[in-house]
Order: structure tokens, then sequence, then C-alpha cells
């Protein structure tokens, strides 16, 4: 394990390993988005599907018992915030300069048009490596690159920054921060869940290769229904910065990562962590929800060295559209009704008539 993971392999022995933290077991998920339309029906609200054939996700209107209200529905985001809220939280370099206006610390670095990549090179130069470059307007992964250290990786990595663009996209570059990804959901003024967002990850026993390792990997996680429709995507490149190939027999007790992301998709662990995080770290996220003009709920992104220590802590993103299952069915830790959270939020606010 490289220094630049020591803080997420203490977490990972810390959280999951010494206490023995088992996989949850989970035979089947229910649909949120049915929850949440029949929980507002339960509240008096009206719910109207919206046909939209230019969409990829379920659309809804929902009107509020007296009439007077309406919210809107995308998949299991509900909202009524201005379009000027997605555009700043879509384009990473608008959010950042809200959240730095508000006073909420974010990682080190800057962001540049396709045009001024000479100036990036430079900027790059000067920047502390290991650095980061991603696209401002991308979700998940999609064009990121870590571990960006000399002029040749830096080409390789502004290619796929653009290429993982939606076509109007600055470049940003970050110096690397070394830590533990937090997702905090916020509802209002309140964080109503915290999980760490843990890349997946094998354990040796002096014995197996990382190949049976990995095997050992996905077998643990059948159990948990979620986590078995999502397998390790393995990046091996990654696997052999740390010293392994699939052949290697992995020394006991070590801890090697399989992908240097931590997306569900790709076979991360979800662990809940809300009863210990720091107050610290979740008056954090609900400032950084607060700095986003008109942002009612979001999932903010957190990266932190220790969880119970919030001056290690940097926002990374503000999401309008996080993914409510990850809470709902951690792989680690206890489950979130935040899809009730949610809903419950909205009718006090515009439901209840006084």
């Amino acid at each position: 394990m490289t220094i630049e993971y020591a803080a997420l392999e203490r977490f990972i022995r810390d959280h999951i390993l010494l206490p023995e933290n088992p996989i949850n077991t989970l035979e089947i998920t229910r649909s949120t988005i049915l929850a949440m339309t029949n929980r507002f029906s339960e509240l008096g609200w009206s719910v109207k599907k919206v046909e939209d054939g230019a969409s990829r996700h379920s659309l809804h209107e929902l009107v509020s018992p007296d009439g007077t209200q309406q919210l809107s529905m995308v998949g299991g985001k509900v909202f009524r915030h201005p379009p000027v809220t997605e555009t700043i939280c879509r384009r990473k370099h608008l959010a950042k300069r809200m959240l730095d206006l508000a006073g909420v610390p974010v990682p080190a670095g800057g962001d540049f048009s396709p045009q001024e990549r000479a100036a990036a090179a430079a900027y790059f130069e000067k920047v502390p490596k290991p650095a980061v470059l991603k696209p401002t307007d991308s979700g998940s992964s999609q064009g990121v690159t870590v571990g960006v250290r000399t002029a040749e990786e830096f080409d390789a990595a502004w290619k796929h920054a653009l290429d993982g663009s939606r076509g109007r996209s600055n470049v940003m570059i970050e110096r690397f921060v070394e830590g533990v990804e937090l997702r905090a959901y916020v509802v209002g003024e309140d964080v109503v869940s915290v999980v760490a967002r843990i890349q997946p990850f094998v354990v040796g026993d002096g014995k197996s290769n990382v190949e049976e390792l990995i095997s050992t990997f996905h077998e643990s996680r059948s159990v948990h229904y979620r986590a078995m429709k999502m397998p390790a995507v393995v990046d091996w490149p990654f696997v052999e910065k740390q010293g392994l190939s699939r052949d290697s027999v992995a020394p006991e007790d070590s801890i090697v990562l399989l992908n240097p992301f931590c997306y569900p998709t790709i076979g991360a662990y979800i662990v809940d962590v809300t009863s210990v995080v720091s107050e610290g770290i979740v008056d954090m996220a609900r400032g950084a929800k607060n700095a986003i003009p008109g942002l009612e709920v979001a999932g903010v992104d957190i990266l932190v060295g220790d969880i119970r220590d919030a001056s290690s802590a940097l926002v990374v993103e503000v999401n309008t559209a996080a993914s409510l299952d990850m809470h709902r069915y951690p792989t680690h830790g206890r489950a979130r009704d935040v899809d009730r959270d949610v809903v419950d939020y909205f009718h006090k606010r515009y439901g209840i008539v006084e």
C-alpha cells in the first residue's frame, strides 16, 4: 500500500477488518421511486407520472394536498430549485467557487478551458504531485485520472478528461488528497446519513494469489443482492503499482486495492458511519449544501483523513441527484430510510397548511 492510501488502509482496518464488521445480508432491493411516490400519496399529495421519451429517468409531478405547491421528481430526485442550481452543481468549477466563497474547505486546484492547455501544463508543473485531472462537467469517474506525476501522464490525462466530458467542459487540475471518501446526504438542515465509499479491496493471506483472492471477494459479496449485482472492476495497472500481478501471492494481512475509484458500480464497499463521524464533518456537509443557491437536498462528497477529525476534511463535490440506494442498502452497517426523510421534509415545508 502506498503512502497516498494510508488513511484508507487505516479506515479499512479500524472500521471493517478489526471489528469484524460483516457484509450485510440483503435478499432484494425495493424501488426508491415507488417508495417515495407511495409515501407522497399517503400524505395526500397528487402524484402524476409524466411521459417523456427523451428522458432516461422516470418523471413525476407532485402537487401538495391543498393544490398550491408543485414539486418535480426525476428518478429519485425531488426538487423545486431553479435551473441555475443544476448548472452550478453540474459544472464542478462553478460549485467549487461557491464553496470557496462560503468558506467551505476544498482541494487546491484550478480549471482551464480546452484552449488553455499550455497554461494548464504550466500550472500542473507547480501543483504538488500526485495530481488529479478531471472534466468539470462529468459524473462518476468519467474522464478522471488519479495519480498524475509526469508530463507524459499529464498529456494522457488531459486527453482523457476532454474525451470523458459532455462537450463544453473545462479541465480541473487538483492536488491529490489522501483520504477516505464520504457521501453525506443532506435534507434541509439535517444530515440524515453519512457513508464511506471504499474502493474494492482484498486482504492477503500469504497463500493465495491476487486472482484467487478476487474470486473469494466475489463469493463473500453474494449475500448482499446489490453488491452481488455490481462485481469488482479490477484495474490491473493500478494493482501493479502496488507491486503485485494476477499471479502474485499477497503477503498475509496486506490490503490490495483493486481500483483507484470508489463507486458502487465498480464493486466499492459502502459503510454507514452516520453515528461515528465527527460533528464538524456533519457541519461541513450542511454548509456545503447551503453554499449552493436554492439547493434543499444534496449528496455532499467529502475527502477526510480521519472521520473523527474535521480538520482533515475537504469538500470535493455537491450533487443534486445523489443516489439514495447506497444509504438504503449499505454493504456494512445500518441502513437509512433517506427516501422517507426526503418526502417528509418536502411535506412539512410545502404540504402542510398552517
